[in-house]
């Protein structure tokens, strides 16, 4: 069978796409990932979406596709806009429980498809989050923060150098012995 281009519908049935060896293939606003938003610093931009749905050799059904976005991230040291782009290759596999989830081969990704009709959003959002960064910051050296880092640790290391030593007056007694 051929791939047919679809627009990218708000939900899916992935087994009724996987037998149909769909392609779907265009943008989803940011706007529409609720999970995602509080994370972000500004919400406008899209995130760029293809996917195919097939079958593997294992018989397996699965979804494999490429996510391309630029995420405003909140910089965790300065608070200020980081901006982070996403270029990720998914493979999914679609299973209907939690069992068949576990006697996937291991280079396969599960997806635990709870109903019919999924909502495609959620499943973008999903691995957009799993693409995340642990804590979201600038390189040291271009962060705002840094010169009141730096500023900080010069300050802490002066007072110390200056401090006399309390065992000078122990090494001036073993020198007069």
């Amino acid at each position: 069978m051929s791939k047919h281009i679809v627009r990218l519908p708000h939900e899916i049935d992935p087994f009724r796409l996987t037998e149909s060896r769909a392609h779907l293939e265009g943008e989803i606003p940011l706007k529409q990932f609720k999970r995602l938003q509080p994370l972000l610093k500004v919400d406008s931009g899209k995130v760029a979406v293809v996917l195919d749905f097939d079958i593997d050799d294992f018989g397996v059904p699965q979804v494999v596709g490429h996510l391309k976005a630029s995420l405003a991230l909140i910089c965790q040291r300065c608070l200020e806009r980081y901006d982070y782009p996403i270029d990720l290759s998914i493979k999914l596999a679609w299973v209907r429980s939690e069992q068949e989830s576990a006697k996937m081969p291991l280079q396969h990704e599960p997806y635990l498809v709870e109903s019919i009709p999924l909502k495609l959003n959620d499943v973008i959002e999903d691995e957009l989050l799993l693409a995340l960064p642990t804590i979201a910051m600038h390189e040291l050296s271009d962060c705002e923060a840094a010169r009141f880092i730096n500023d900080g640790l010069d300050e802490e290391k002066v007072p110390e150098e200056e401090k006399p030593n309390p065992f000078a007056v122990l090494a001036k007694l073993k020198r007069d012995d």
